[in-house]
């Protein structure tokens, strides 16, 4: 048999202070299920931001006839100077990667935004008018 009757929600037993309770202890429940960014995360934004500038590279490099060994040779100097810009090292990009990967609602989040705004670009790069010759 359950403390509560069935009818308890829609008898006067509920009482305007039942009903705090209530809605405290939810509050309370869910809060404690929402886990927070740890330090060194990157936040949605920042992370959005580089990973656009990370693609925007690899494309350019695809654009280029070498083999992937040398792509990467060209890679990983604008890889460090990236991480420079946004100043955080490696073991950072890592970190937030894994953090994302571990929480797929915050991922699509990030990554919504990487694909507007990749959009963007491609829709400036496209309707850019040639240059005078």
């Amino acid at each position: 048999m359950s403390i509560l009757a069935p009818d308890y929600l829609t008898t006067e037993k509920m009482t305007r202070a039942g009903l705090i309770c209530m809605l405290i202890i939810v509050g309370l429940a869910s809060g404690c299920l929402q886990e927070k960014r740890p330090p060194g995360v990157l936040n949605r934004t920042d992370y959005a931001e580089y990973l656009v500038n990370v693609y925007v590279a690899e494309a350019k490099l695809n654009t280029y006839a070498i083999t992937p060994d040398s792509a990467m040779k060209l890679f990983q100097p604008f890889e460090e100077s990236l991480q420079q810009k946004f100043g955080k090292s490696d073991s950072v990009i890592q970190k937030t990667y894994q953090w994302y990967l571990a929480h797929p609602e915050e991922w699509e989040l990030v990554y919504t935004a990487v694909i507007d705004t990749l959009n963007l670009l491609e829709q400036k790069s496209v309707t850019r008018p040639a240059p005078p010759q």
